[in-house]
């Protein structure tokens, strides 16, 4: 298997994205310690073969610290999968309260910066992927304190693939509309969630949304060999949405 003896860290692994990719590495023969802030990650191993759910809260570098120190004390790190994220009240900068603001970058931008930094102490060479979405690159309305952050995101990415070449490479994905917690979350604030749904999937040229399959495919190409001479690069999976 292309991931035989290969040790990858993904966050948010608990759902959607995140648990996709735990699925796909795992089943290319890695061994992936899957993080999540809520309880139950800690059971995802029991239906996944070579996995570990670890809770950890990424806005606290004291826990980081403890769960790194816990599993990687042998060996390398190959494979950095920087998913987690929130988006739990989105509106305009005007609407935004500093508080909301500042969990927002804490969560979605500054726990990458702590995760990242104390994991590349384990990677001699390997790939980090950072997830950041299409609003990073069109806006939207009502997502200020979100965009912001995952336009910063695709930045970060292209520094870090700038000063941590030749040895690691760092790339990003960009999703559309794909169905995770979130997007269900988006819809329920819908006056008619179904016909929302329904405008999205007529809106895209392969007139569907996207699935968290679909993201982790995009993410798994970018670590394999087959990608071996891409990084700093931004890769948008939104089923032509951004065409």
């Amino acid at each position: 298997m292309m991931m035989q003896g290969k040790k990858v860290i993904i966050t948010g692994a608990a759902s959607g994205i995140g648990l996709a990719a735990v699925r796909k590495f795992a089943g290319a023969g890695a061994r992936v310690f899957g993080l999540d802030r809520k309880p139950d990650i800690a059971s995802i191993g029991d239906d996944i073969l070579n996995v570990t759910g670890i809770c950890c809260d990424l806005t606290d570098i004291s826990q980081i610290k403890t769960t790194l120190d816990g599993f990687l004390d042998d060996g390398n790190v190959d494979v950095l999968v920087n998913n987690a994220g929130i988006n739990p009240s989105p509106s305009s900068l005007t609407d935004t309260s500093e508080a909301l603001w500042q969990r927002l970058l804490d969560t979605n931008l500054t726990a990458i910066y702590r995760l990242t930094k104390a994991v590349m102490m384990h990677m001699q060479c390997g790939s980090i992927i950072n997830i950041s979405s299409i609003l990073a690159l069109s806006g939207a309305n009502r997502n200020a304190a979100y965009a912001t952050t995952k336009g910063a995101i695709i930045s970060l990415t292209r520094a870090m693939a700038r000063d941590h070449g030749p040895a690691i490479r760092v790339n990003c994905v960009c999703p559309g509309a794909v169905e995770t917690e979130m997007f269900e979350e988006y819809l329920s604030r819908c006056e008619d969630p179904v016909r929302e749904r329904k405008r999205i999937c007529e809106t895209l040229p392969l007139q569907r949304l996207g699935k968290p399959e679909d993201i982790a495919e995009a993410v798994f190409f970018l670590t394999s060999g087959s990608a071996s001479w891409i990084t700093g690069q931004v890769l948008v999976v939104d089923g032509g949405d951004s065409a």
